[in-house]
């Protein structure tokens, strides 16, 4: 993957690219940056032209001077999608990512083809209560400056993470690049994003694109309630739902296999892995 700045009016947006083919734009997840997908950047590379953010405030890219809503995040990425000349292109979100494509497609609807979200939240009756309930307490006023000393403390984080959100078996390598990551997080990028993002409601959308949709969760996940997410997209005339067994927030070895089986299947226009849980 090459890494490239594009100055906007004296903000930095950074981005990678790499590989070949029609272009698959991805938005990373909450305290994340474009490292987010590496694991998938050999695999997909073979298949799509990769154009990967680094959204505002987060990795290297410098936080907006508005609030930061997932309209105001996919607003400040499409001056890039512009530069590049990116007339149409595939579309992936991941977690909090998934309301900025959600936002994105609903701004240029006729550029965005395929929609891949993983671990989607699309509506905040589909993200668990304790997560709400979390958030609510983690970013109350007085309380979140605390928070982010603590999310800077390595042992804190991991404990966090670990029995909250992720649980254990988390591949080594990214959870290295996932510290890294928050601790460089512009912390009012951070809340308003994260408090924005829980409230979407992008159910409809995704429902109604016009091209094919591919939904990834893990079937523990601790964040998404994906009973309900099967609930709600058994009717989806365009969209395929895959849920991964034994798998959870945190992304392992195998967990990372089974992405790349399901999203080679889906770039590749064929049927989803035979033993993949998924309604059509």
């Amino acid at each position: 993957m090459d890494q490239h700045v594009l100055e906007l009016q004296g903000r930095r947006l950074r981005y990678l690219t790499g590989g070949e083919g029609p272009p698959l734009v991805l938005m990373h997840g909450f305290l994340g940056s474009a490292e987010n997908f590496e694991t998938w950047f050999e695999e997909l590379c073979t298949r799509r032209t990769l154009v990967v953010p680094d959204l505002p405030g987060f990795g290297e890219s410098s936080p907006l001077r508005e609030r930061h809503t997932s309209a105001a995040i996919a607003a400040a990425v499409e001056p890039l999608l512009d530069h590049l000349g990116l007339v149409r292109f595939d579309l992936g979100g991941l977690c909090l990512g998934s309301p900025v494509a959600c936002a994105l497609a609903r701004r240029r609807p006729a550029r965005v083809r395929r929609l891949l979200l993983h671990t989607p939240l699309l509506a905040p009756d589909l993200v668990r209560r304790r997560f709400h309930v979390q958030v609510a307490a983690m970013t109350a006023p007085g309380l979140f400056e605390g928070v982010v000393w603590l999310s800077r403390r390595r042992v804190v984080s991991d404990l966090y993470k670990r029995l909250m959100v992720e649980g254990k078996d988390v591949d080594r390598r990214a959870a290295e690049v996932n510290f890294a990551n928050q601790c460089r997080a512009d912390p009012r990028a951070s809340r308003e994003w994260l408090r924005d993002g829980l409230r979407v409601h992008d159910a409809a959308l995704v429902a109604t694109h016009p091209d094919e949709v591919l939904l990834i969760a893990a079937a523990g996940d601790r964040i998404v309630d994906t009973e309900g997410l099967r609930r709600l997209t058994g009717g989806w005339e365009r969209c395929r739902l895959a849920l991964v067994e034994d798998a959870g927030h945190g992304w392992t070895e195998a967990y990372v296999r089974r992405q790349l089986e399901l999203l080679g299947a889906f770039l590749d226009g064929r049927p989803l892995p035979a033993g993949t849980d998924a309604a059509a």
